[in-house]
Formats: C-alpha cells, structure tokens, sequence
C-alpha cells in the first residue's frame, strides 16, 4: 500500500485490515496531515481487489478525540473552515463507500469529529469505557464533516437535535440503546471484538459481502421503488455467479436423498 505516514498504522491479515489512527499525545486528534493520510489510504483500499473488510480504530485506549484544535488554528477565515470541512466529509464519504464493510472499534472518546467518523463506519462495536459525545457546540460551532445527517438518520430528529445541541457525552450501553453502537464488550475488548467481526463477515462470498454494502449504501438515497429496483438488479448479478453455483452444488449434492440416486 506503499509508505503509510507515523500518524497512521496499518495491519493486515488475509482479506482484513486494521487502521489505526496514532497521536496518543493529543489523543488521537486529527491535524490536516492526517486527513490527508486518511485519504490516501482510503483511495488505496478502494482499489483493493482483495479486501474484504475494513477495522478503524485508534491507539492509546481512544477513538478520535476530534479536531487537533491547535493546527486548526492556521485555518484562518470561514472559507479555510469550509475547505477544511468538506475535505473531510470527502474522505468519510469515501469511507462510507467502500465496498467492504468498515466497523469502528471504540475504546474512550469518540469525541467531537471524532464521534462524526464512527458515525461514517457501517458498524461500531464499543468498549465499557467508550464515551461518544458531539462536543462541537461547546466550541462555538457545530458538526461539519457529515456527522450531523448521518446521526439525524440514525436516532431521528429529536434524538439528534438534543445531542447535538447539548453536547451530552453518551456512556457506551446508552449508546447501544439509541442504535449509535452495536455491540458492547468489556474495557480493552473493542479491537479484537471488531476483528472478530471483521473475520466473519471476510469469511462469507466476497462478491455476496460486496453486493450487499452496495445495495444498502446506494439504495439508502433512492426512492424505495428504486432500491427495490437496485437490489433486484445486484441480486441478479449474484444469481448466476460462481459462489451460488457452488453453494447449491455442495447444499444438494449433501441431501441425503441426492446421495441415495446416485448410489448403484
């Protein structure tokens, strides 16, 4: 994947890759250089032929504590605000594309921005200790690297408006009761539940894995007739594939009443 940057570790096994996001000292908190590394690395994954899914975590027992406020500080003027802002929404929509699925492996904060690139991963599994919390209005601002639609079409409007508007810091089961996690597991856990995960998913019919994230992701701004639509059509083209030929082969030629037609 070619030279990967100090701030950003990768690891890989088989079809599965572990992204770590590593600035310990400031908890993980994203500079502009490291948004340009996420996006990099994103545009490298998207390319991967053989990838099959995709865990985001961070180093240090956190997620991502948010925006590095103090490199923020060159961004002088709203117009650098804004290009900074729909640079990074650029790189979590790609993410979110991807054709594999990407789970967020949550150990501490997932603060701020922070919280708005869990949000961007297809799933999130989080540790006792992890703490999700949109802290942006404190600052004076407010989500701006997506965060905001993805969390309104999670939990609905209301659920969104007061989380946003309060900065309330969600423990990780109250997460888990509004649908922004998925699963809970004990301090420290999250990295090996999610790769866990990962495995599971990376074990079932690459092409199947792929149809589905995209049925779901492209369907999810379409009309429901044209979803409907959008599946039938990847539905097809798995249809007459080799996994479900081989899948069916191997499901009828197991039945017992095959193996007897075919004894002498």
């Amino acid at each position: 994947m070619g030279e990967v940057p100090d701030t950003v570790r990768l690891e890989r096994e088989g079809g599965v890759v572990c992204l770590t996001v590593s600035r310990p000292e400031v908890k993980n908190a994203l500079d502009l250089a490291t948004i340009e590394a996420l996006s990099a690395i994103v545009d490298t994954l998207a390319q991967d032929a053989s990838l099959r899914a995709v865990v985001l975590t961070g180093a240090g027992g956190t997620f991502i504590s948010g925006g590095d406020i103090k490199d923020f500080l060159r961004l002088e003027d709203g117009q650098a605000g804004k290009r900074m802002a729909r640079r990074m929404q650029s790189v979590l929509g790609r993410l979110e594309a991807l054709e594999v699925p990407v789970i967020a492996a949550l150990d501490g904060g997932a603060l701020g921005g922070g919280a708005e690139v869990a949000l961007a991963c297809d799933m999130r599994v989080a540790a006792e200790s992890a703490r999700i919390a949109f802290k942006q209005v404190s600052l004076g601002i407010m989500v701006g690297w997506g965060g905001g639609q993805r969390l309104l079409r999670l939990v609905g409007r209301s659920r969104a408006l007061r989380l946003l508007l309060t900065g309330a810091t969600l423990a990780a089961r109250e997460a888990l009761a509004i649908g922004l996690v998925d699963e809970v597991v004990p301090a420290g856990e999250a990295r090996p539940a999610a790769l866990r995960l990962a495995g599971e998913i990376a074990a079932q019919p690459a092409a199947a894995v792929r149809a589905t994230k995209r049925a779901l992701h492209h369907g999810a701004d379409m009309s429901r007739a044209e979803a409907a639509a959008f599946e039938a059509e990847c539905f097809a083209g798995l249809w007459a594939g080799p996994d479900h030929r081989r899948a069916l082969t191997a499901l009828l030629g197991a039945r017992p009443g095959r193996r007897r037609e075919a004894e002498p």
